[in-house]
């Protein structure tokens, strides 16, 4: 038996969860070790396992219940779950689910290439075309998506935490981000009945690289549905065009020649939406947050991605202004 905890002091955790794994698994489990918080690989004779934490028995059993319903409809690009009997694996308060192991493909799936965002955005529309046939089952059990509340938080602790932003960014800089972001927030505020107009789906929320798998056979999966909820396709369409971006170097041209975009162009809602500087208020109010600003490595990220192609979003932004006056 191996098993590889990055600290110590996790013996007990770890004899609770090989009893409770014995127990249901039928195959002798050979190792053990911890991908990252709340997620484990279970490596046993015959099979592997991810095992991951949910905060209730009711979300772990929704994301039981949806993976099988994709399966059934016909998306096969995901993981399913195992499940052995109904007694449920809870240590610390959180209970565990067990997910298929996809043996990865060598190379980590990343938003460089454009293939590989074709072939995202070619997953994501399977997807929606099949959770558009889910939305009236899932209505009442998944929340509503909720782009105007998620973007009022943000910018509000954004302005809340300037103070200590200022200490790393120019203070023109920081107005100017700022700026952007009540200019396009104000104006979807005042055009939020147009999420209304729209078709719903269940969206998957986190559409970033990490949450698409290459397997060793070099096909796609769309995997990790901790965030769906039910809200036409622009709210993942915007969080994508959002973090594709930078590896188009701000491209207007680029992002409205790619699969499903040239249709959002011609609404100004979305245009304005896209103004939001999402990504620079998410990891300054992240790393604040968490009180990471003191880790060197982890600022000099956030200081990265907000200064790195600055004058390109900058150009972006003017353009967006001019075709959508406001």
């Amino acid at each position: 038996m191996i098993y590889d905890f990055y600290h110590r002091g996790d013996d007990t955790f770890y004899y609770r969860l090989l009893s409770l794994l014995e127990k249901k698994i039928p195959a002798p489990i050979l190792e053990i070790s911890r991908i990252r918080k709340e997620v484990y690989l279970v490596k046993t004779s015959q099979f592997w396992i991810i095992l991951k934490g949910y905060n209730s028995y009711q979300k772990l059993k929704i994301q039981e219940a949806f993976t099988r319903a994709l399966k059934q409809e016909g998306f096969a690009d995901t993981y399913q779950f195992y499940v052995f009997d109904d007694e449920p694996i809870i240590i610390d308060k959180k209970v565990f689910g067990m997910i298929e192991y996809i043996s990865p493909h060598k190379d980590s799936f990343t938003y460089n290439s454009k293939w590989s965002r074709r072939e995202a955005l070619q997953l994501l529309e399977h997807y929606y075309a099949v959770t558009e046939r889910l939305v009236e089952i899932y209505k009442y059990i998944l929340p509503s998506f909720h782009l105007m509340k998620k973007l009022e938080q943000r910018l509000a602790e954004f302005k809340c935490n300037k103070r200590i932003i200022e200490r790393y960014l120019k203070k023109d800089m920081i107005e100017e981000i700022i700026e952007w972001a009540d200019t396009s927030f104000n104006y979807l505020k005042k055009h939020k009945e147009y999420l209304q107009t729209k078709s719903n789906v269940i969206l998957h929320g986190d559409v970033a690289h990490h949450n698409f798998l290459r397997d060793v056979n070099n096909k796609l999966y769309l995997i990790d549905f901790d965030l769906i909820s039910i809200g036409p396709r622009v709210g993942d369409y915007l969080q994508f065009a959002n973090r594709i971006l930078p590896n188009i170097g701000w491209s207007m041209q680029h992002l409205q020649k790619m699969r499903g975009y040239s249709d959002y162009f011609k609404d100004e809602w979305f245009l304005i939406a896209l103004m939001y500087p999402t990504d620079i208020l998410r990891e300054w109010n992240r790393i604040i947050r968490n009180k990471d600003f003191n880790n060197d490595f982890l600022l000099e990220q956030v200081l990265l991605l907000t200064t790195d192609q600055y004058q390109k979003r900058k150009k972006f932004y003017h353009r967006l202004r001019q075709i959508v006056p406001i």
